[in-house]
């Protein structure tokens, strides 16, 4: 009955995202096309500073090709031009590669650095619009120059941006400042954004002067209305100042008009469209280039609210996800009924079929996290990454002929217990110690991931649900996971497997349908976007072929040869040739996800580059390439399969959550109550123990979820940094355990020490410039490279 309720819930929780999302509306396509035709025309218009904002609202848009190709040609026909030239550099820096943009502000920064340069203030401008700080602290005496100088400063550091908007907030509230000088003020805390709530009240309280300078109040008017706190937006003197700029608006104040498309780019609905119409469509005559920055600005605010449209999942799809949510339970409740034993349920008695614990195991690593990163790392990054799949020989050879035989002639349950016989007690402990820290990190990021991510850019819901959600996920997974132990796992990982790897075809398939054929997948060349093409190995690089075999040779020999999660799994089979043949089936399997992760990233690459009106508001395409599939699943999807889709990256969530749950309820049960004695003997049986340990174990890591967040960097990045960190420096301790005669506990311990300080000095703190790619490959020479030194010289003391 719990799990009908269960689903029951999910089931409620789907009808409301419906409801709350069904006002919403995408943009009329004739009134979005008239917009980007709207767009296109200012950029090719002789009306160059027009031309330029047309441009930057283009690429703020994700339509850089034509700018790119028109503003190469401006470049070489204007370049002595003064003051126009920054606008020309500026563009093309935002347009061009990254690689390239360096190139483009340079020649910026050359002329801000030339005190006889006539177009000084428009060089500083165009690098506080950049982003980039200036090179050093320089003496200036033009107001006008040192106020967008002030501005530049903010890209410094932290501390510098907090600085800045104090000194413009007090130039706002100065007599010293003029007009002018107050007016770049109000624009460069718009631009830098996120003022406190004292910044914005001080705001307020100038614009209740009623002998302000007309022209200052409407920045003002457009700073507040911007940047006004959340608990604000609804207040009476919000609404007010909304309404005296729309007044404004209506009057002959063409700077007015101006400022409300600004102002509605940025919080508008589509309730203000047909104001924004009205503003596409002016013309004046008596101040053309005017009109055209009103025109532009109008468009780039219609553009921008079509892409603040929130697609929902449909009452089928939401049945679609109740429905497998059903059969997960349903699978948990079957097996149950057949665990007579603890090995049964933490084993499956040790006969369970090869080929669908190789599936499994398989299902266990690919997580949501890999399931979205991957294609995001191909969106970003480029290919680079799925070259470690030439590794996988190597690896099943290393792993089929030098480990998995070490493991299995070993008859234990418990991975751990290995280095008991070998190292003694604290060795075996500090494995836990790190195996548990690992897999409640893992579980955790794999939740929040699910929830936060996945499912909420799927789910129109408020944010405020994310605990709840990430509580009944867990719920579900513990349920079936707690009843049916292993064998339950094993057959929803197959089922799970299945699933997710159908969406990801599905998807595919339907993108290369509307592209025209499959081939439209495969880029004809490089993209710029991407690092260039690199062979070789290089610590201080992300991305180069050398480094992707590596780090996924390092991690697949760390993983097998230490995790209880594969090692619980090989134990689970006959012998060592069924072992061996679970890793290549695991192998295969995953050799095929990722090829399919791979194309389902182009996939998407392709889609939004076709269709960039379907990207989220406020971000290009490369900033959002984590959340790209999930989105397109709502977008791209038949009703029905968007719901099967959803349910995949369900699946990919809970395979791993309820392996994870499996593996380490077995850790502790069998390495720390049964070892030391904890609870009195038969005070429960074996079995009991353990499903109980699977739902303390859910509850940690639900806590542990809601701390994931502050985790920085891409999907990806945050893979290395909390899933990488413990995978070596254990290793460490099996290395020294199966392969290393002379080890002693002491040196394995200090060596195990090491590698972890090692690992989390590179992931977080970036020592000595080496990448998130090297944290395993250096946290195991520097961890195992000091255990063995370490052992030797007390082997040769002793001897």
């Amino acid at each position: 009955m719990k799990g009908l309720y269960l689903v029951g819930f999910l089931f409620f929780l789907g009808l409301l995202s419906c409801t709350n999302g069904a006002d919403e509306q995408h943009v009329d396509v004739s009134l979005r096309n008239e917009a980007l035709d709207t767009l296109r025309s200012v950029l090719h218009s002789d009306q160059n500073w027009q031309s330029v904002h047309a441009a930057e609202f283009l690429v703020d848009l994700d339509y850089s090709d034509e700018v790119n190709t028109l503003y190469r040609e401006k470049a070489s026909l204007y370049h002595d031009s003064l003051y126009y030239r920054h606008g020309i550099w500026r563009t093309l820096a935002k347009a061009s590669s990254p690689r390239e943009r360096s190139g483009w502000i340079t020649k910026i920064e050359e002329v801000f650095d030339d005190p006889q340069s006539k177009d000084r203030i428009h060089a500083v401008e165009s690098l506080a619009k950049l982003g980039v700080a200036p090179r050093e602290d320089v003496e200036i005496g033009d107001s006008i120059l040192n106020a967008f100088y002030t501005w530049a400063r903010v890209h410094d550091s932290e501390e510098e941006q907090v600085r800045v908007k104090n000194q413009f907030i007090s130039y706002l509230n100065s007599d010293e400042y003029s007009v002018r000088e107050k007016g770049i003020a109000a624009y460069a805390l718009r631009r830098i954004g996120a003022l406190n709530i004292e910044h914005w009240n001080t705001v307020v309280n100038r614009l209740s002067d009623a002998s302000l300078d007309p022209r200052l109040r409407l920045s003002l008017l457009t700073l507040t209305l911007i940047e006004a706190p959340e608990d604000s937006v609804s207040s009476q003197q919000y609404l007010a100042f909304k309404e005296e700029l729309q007044g404004l608006a209506e009057g002959a104040s063409l700077m007015a008009k101006l400022q409300l498309a600004t102002v509605l780019s940025e919080i508008g609905s589509a309730a203000d469209l047909t104001t924004l119409e009205s503003l596409l469509r002016l013309k004046d005559t008596s101040a053309m280039n005017l009109a055209a920055d009103i025109n532009a600005a109008a468009a780039n605010a219609i553009l921008r609210i079509d892409r603040r449209f929130q697609p929902t999942l449909s009452v089928i799809d939401w049945l679609v996800i109740a429905i497998y949510g059903a059969l997960m339970l349903g699978i948990g409740w079957f097996y149950s009924r057949r665990n007579k034993t603890e090995e049964d349920y933490q084993l499956g008695g040790r006969k369970m079929n090869s080929t669908s614990v190789g599936i499994s195991l398989f299902a266990t690593l690919l997580s949501t996290v890999s399931y979205l990163s991957y294609p995001g790392e191909m969106i970003k990054y480029g290919p680079v990454i799925f070259a470690g799949m030439l590794g996988f020989p190597l690896v099943y050879f290393v792993a089929g002929w030098w480990l998995i035989p070490q493991i299995m002639k070993m008859k234990v349950t418990s991975a751990y217990e290995i280095l008991e016989i070998r190292l003694g007690t604290s060795i075996r402990m500090l494995a836990i110690f790190m195996f548990l820290s690992l897999r409640f990190l893992w579980m955790a990021t794999i939740v929040y991931v699910t929830v936060d991510i996945a499912f909420l850019s799927v789910v129109s819901i408020n944010p405020d649900y994310i605990p709840f959600l990430s509580i009944l996920l867990i719920i579900i997974t513990i349920i079936y996971t707690s009843m049916g132990g292993l064998k339950a796992v094993v057959m929803t990982d197959v089922i799970q497997t299945i699933v997710f790897l159908g969406g990801a075809l599905i998807s595919i398939l339907i993108v290369s349908y509307h592209a025209g054929s499959f081939a439209a997948l495969i880029p004809g060349e490089w993209s710029p976007v991407w690092k260039p093409f690199r062979l070789g190995f290089d610590p201080q690089e992300r991305t180069t072929v050398g480094n992707a075999v590596m780090m996924l040779f390092a991690w697949y020999i760390c993983t097998t040869g230490s995790d209880q999660l594969a090692i619980q799994r090989y134990l689970s089979t006959r012998d060592i040739t069924s072992a061996r043949k679970s890793l290549k089936v695991s192998l295969y399997s995953n050799l095929i996800a990722k090829l399919l992760l791979a194309l389902l990233g182009l996939a998407m690459l392709t889609f939004f580059s076709m269709h960039p009106h379907f990207l989220a508001d406020g971000q290009n395409l490369g900033e959002q390439a984590d959340t790209l599939f999930p989105r397109f699943i709502l977008i791209g999807l038949p009703i029905g399969l968007s719901g099967l889709v959803i349910a995949g990256l369900l699946a990919a969530a809970m395979s791993s959550l309820s392996s994870g749950l499996n593996s380490v309820s077995t850790v502790i049960s069998e390495d720390i109550i049964k070892r030391f004695k904890i609870l009195k003997e038969g005070s429960q049986s074996g079995l009991k123990r353990v499903q109980i340990l699977s739902y303390l174990t859910g509850f940690i890591v639900m806590i542990l979820s809601f701390m994931v967040a502050n985790v920085q960097g891409t999907l990806f990045d945050v893979l290395i940094k909390v899933t990488h960190l413990f995978v070596a420096p254990l290793f460490v301790l099996f290395f020294m355990a199966l392969f290393i005669s002379f080890s002693r506990p002491l040196a394995t311990f200090i060596g195990g020490i090491i590698s972890i300080a090692t690992a989390i000095s590179i992931a977080f703190f970036g020592a000595f410039g080496i990448t998130v790619f090297w944290v395993l490959p250096c946290s195991f020479f520097i961890g195992s490279g000091t255990a063995v030194l370490l052992s030797l010289i007390e082997h040769k003391i002793k001897n």
